[in-house]
């Protein structure tokens, strides 16, 4: 029995060996042009456990004294907005993994986005993020939302801007469609970056908001997320 169990354990010991020296992917850009990297499994667990616990430890640190979760968005609103700054001119635009651009403490626009809505979903929150077109579809910005009190709120952590109705409330999608509200900025931008209301126009319904990697970097979810890809993959 004692020999039977010593082998089981020592073929489990070797096969996840095995496994986790499979050769997989990840993807990284550079100014826009996107390269694919071969990297061994056990790498990319690692460093996706590590950037795992990394974003609890700093979504813990910035709402500590949070009381709600209206006060819990704002504080991670802020903090994104001081903390990931525009591209420094000449240098390159990376895009790889979302931790990454906090280390590198700078980003795009979209990436901006990227990072608030990683870090509110860390938090409990529901939070996506997406670019939302002018009536022509001749211009574009990135804009993250947020479910907060029953109700999807825009968010724009890059310039710094949030949007609050005639009640003095945080602006609901649909408030915006309708033109209730008003720009907000607490954090030192002299004037909106932009004619919002040309966006609103096209601003997406609840069931137009799909998932994206932002709402999925729990271990569980993402893990979820790649057996389905997974197996999309080999249906092809």
């Amino acid at each position: 029995m004692k020999k039977i169990v010593l082998v089981s354990v020592i073929s489990i010991f070797v096969v996840a060996l095995i496994i986790l020296n499979l050769n997989v992917t990840t993807r990284q850009g550079v100014n826009y042009e996107w390269q694919t990297i071969k990297i061994p499994l056990y790498l990319k667990v690692l460093g996706f456990i590590d950037r795992h616990y990394n974003y609890k430890t700093l979504v813990k640190k910035i709402t500590e004294d949070a009381k709600s979760e209206t006060e819990v968005a704002l504080k991670l609103f802020e903090w994104t907005h001081r903390n990931i700054r525009k591209v420094p001119k000449d240098f390159p635009v990376i895009d790889d993994h979302v931790w990454n651009i906090i280390i590198r403490g700078y980003g795009a626009n979209d990436q901006s986005s990227h990072v608030f809505t990683t870090l509110c979903n860390y938090a409990g929150l529901k939070a996506f993020y997406s670019w939302a077109y002018t009536k022509e579809k001749t211009k574009r910005i990135p804009l993250s939302y947020v479910g907060l009190g029953g109700k999807w709120v825009v968010f724009d952590p890059y310039s710094g801007i949030y949007f609050k109705n005639k009640n003095s409330a945080i602006a609901s999608i649909n408030e915006l469609k309708d033109g209730d509200w008003v720009v907000i900025s607490t954090l030192g931008a002299e004037k909106p970056a932009y004619d919002y209301k040309e966006f609103f126009v096209n601003l997406p319904d609840l069931k137009d908001i799909t998932l994206n990697r932002s709402s999925i970097q729990s271990p569980l979810k993402r893990l979820i997320f790649e057996v389905k890809r997974w197996i999309k993959t080999k249906q092809r």
